[in-house]
């Protein structure tokens, strides 16, 4: 607890810090409020409000107080969905988008807005840890009553030693890296804690540093 209290700290303080300098110098006329300042400062209150949201959204999926609204999801359409929205940014970054499903559906038993949540997270962090000429490959299968919802990307990598961790709160693989890129740290703590919370379960493999990652999510099947 006095970890995780800790990082919370570390996280809200850099965004405060950035409003209250540029605040202050705005109060003593060091520049003129203007658009682009105004914007500056609200992309910090998103910031802010999105690690808000995303703390209690984490709080509420590992209590198993979160809403769920299970129903037989078709993942391959999810996948489909989920991989037009992020289509035209990973065009912009020169990745490789793949996409690696059955024709005929694949159901599983969840809830749809929380699988996507899932599936959005796992691509952020493709994207986020994939540099151009890479690719990102998203991929469906069923087996034995469950189904594998996988995301892999040719992109940095994990060490095998940080693999145990990977899904805890606030871990980073590289603390500035992906603070720079925008990420919290807790992306991946919430997808474990939705997989979970919705009888399922989430694994990554890589083969070490600057050798990719995949990541499977498995349902139960519907």
């Amino acid at each position: 607890r006095q970890n995780l209290l800790a990082d919370v700290a570390h996280e809200l303080r850099t965004p405060l810090t950035v409003l209250q300098g540029n605040l202050r110098a705005l109060l003593d006329d060091v520049y003129a409020l203007d658009k682009s300042e105004v914007a500056r400062l609200y992309d910090q209150t998103r910031h802010l409000s999105g690690l808000v949201n995303d703390l209690h959204e984490l709080a509420q999926a590992e209590a198993r107080r979160l809403p769920l609204a299970a129903e037989r999801v078709d993942l391959t359409e999810l996948v489909r969905s989920a991989t037009e929205l992020i289509a035209p940014i990973a065009a912009d970054r020169e990745i490789r988008l793949e996409v690696d499903v059955p024709d005929a559906p694949v159901f599983a038993v969840a809830d749809r807005a929380r699988t996507m949540q899932i599936l959005q997270n796992l691509l952020a962090n493709a994207l986020r840890h994939t540099h151009p000429g890479g690719a990102i490959d998203v991929m469906v299968a069923g087996r034995a009553g469950m189904v594998d919802l996988s995301v892999r990307d040719t992109g940095d990598g994990i060490d095998p030693a940080q693999l145990p961790h990977i899904f805890d709160r606030f871990y980073r693989t590289d603390s500035a890296r992906t603070r720079d890129a925008g990420g919290a740290g807790l992306g991946l703590a919430i997808v474990r804690a939705l997989a979970e919370a919705q009888g399922g379960r989430v694994q990554a493999t890589s083969a070490g540093l600057g050798q990719g990652a995949t990541f499977r999510v498995t349902l139960p099947a519907g």
